[in-house]
């Protein structure tokens, strides 16, 4: 027995010689130790965290105790270890007595239970209206799905009967053919752009897949799809090589083709050639968009899309826009705005009638280890 032990314990050194552990216990710690310690440790030949009380000068003094048998040479020895943990017990004891004044006081105070009585009933409405609104949202998007789909079958028939009458059928006027050829093209805008409000409806609830984007590979990859590339109406510049960022591969690449498409259909009659010029650098700008006080200059990628196009007076918020030859709707444009903000950036457009339009949209540059966040 050290000497820490035997200051608490009131015991001399020689008084300490031949003591049972028993013999230092309080009454219900002995009969803990005879009934449940004592035989543990027997099976066991060690004890972790038991808790004892021991007899002290000033009172039962707490203790978790550690034991450890060891047979050595024949020998039997009982390693103890024990620490105090009288203000611990104090400190629960504290926490619970003023966890009881606190249980007291709120079921006591009467106004305190009006005020959690409605804040629950609020919570349930909220529950219920909540419940309904994501009953409503799926509802929404089957019918949106149903819509699309249905439209898209009259369509396809339009396009196919078109194209069948074009082609096998000889001797057509040329007035009756070029009817034919815009209703098959009118036809296919409208299938594309159904397919398009599909995307911008669903857009919402798509996780983005964050991957290192090689931006030169995905604006050939939106020429091709556009079957643009050997056009010689249309010339589109970009950068071999461009600044390294993540993001999704699918959406960014729906983003080149929508903003390709809208300069393909906003054609400038009075231009031989469609020129389209794209270019991507490394930039700093504040993170904080709508916090005017709030400053934290990250890295970004800009993209400079330019077209010497018809331009136009709309904004992005805005599904319908006018032209100067038909209504038409600009989904294209809004669903452009939903991806560049789901990747929380953001893209502006500057625009002159007549004189084409300049897309700059800002993309969060962001690390390995940022991506890999949840």
């Amino acid at each position: 027995m050290n000497a820490e032990m035997r200051s608490k314990l009131g015991l001399e050194p020689k008084q300490a010689l031949g003591l049972q552990l028993e013999d230092l216990l309080t009454v219900g710690s002995k009969i803990f130790y005879q009934t449940h310690f004592y035989p543990m440790i027997k099976m066991q030949n060690t004890a972790r965290e038991i808790y004892l009380s021991f007899k002290g000068i000033h009172g039962a003094i707490p203790v978790l105790l550690n034991v450890e048998v060891q047979h050595l040479a024949g020998e039997i020895e009982i390693i103890c270890g024990g620490m105090e943990i009288s203000n611990r017990n104090r400190y629960e004891k504290e926490l619970i007595e003023a966890k009881k004044e606190a249980e007291v006081a709120l079921n006591e105070n009467a106004e305190l239970k009006k005020v959690k009585n409605a804040l629950v009933e609020q919570q349930q409405i909220l529950e219920s209206q909540f419940r309904k609104l994501k009953s409503l949202k799926q509802q929404q998007q089957e019918v949106f799905k149903l819509i699309a789909h249905d439209l898209q079958e009259p369509l396809r028939k339009s396009i196919f009967f078109s194209d069948y009458i074009l082609t096998k059928i000889k001797g057509l006027p040329k007035d009756a053919m070029a009817r034919l050829e815009k209703i098959s093209g009118f036809s296919s805008q409208m299938s594309d752009m159904l397919l398009t409000l599909l995307r911008y409806k669903e857009i919402e609830d798509v996780t983005l897949n964050y991957r290192k984007i090689d931006l030169p590979v995905l604006i050939k990859n939106a020429i091709e799809e556009l079957n643009i590339q050997n056009d010689k109406k249309i010339s589109v510049t970009y950068p071999s090589t461009s600044p390294e960022f993540y993001g999704d591969n699918r959406m960014i690449t729906r983003l080149i083709v929508e903003l390709l498409k809208n300069s393909r259909s906003d054609k400038n009659p009075e231009n031989k050639l469609l020129t389209i010029q794209i270019s991507a650098i490394e930039t700093l700008k504040n993170s904080f968009l709508e916090v005017s006080d709030k400053y934290q200059y990250d890295k970004f990628i800009k993209i400079t899309y330019v077209d010497n196009g018809l331009g136009f007076r709309s904004n992005f918020s805005e599904i319908i826009k006018e032209s100067e030859h038909f209504n038409k709707i600009n989904i294209g444009l809004a669903y452009c705005k939903q991806i560049v903000e789901k990747h929380s950036g953001t893209i502006v457009a500057t625009s002159k009638k007549g004189a084409g339009v300049n897309y700059t949209i800002l993309l969060p540059i962001l690390d390995s280890s940022e991506v890999s966040k949840p």
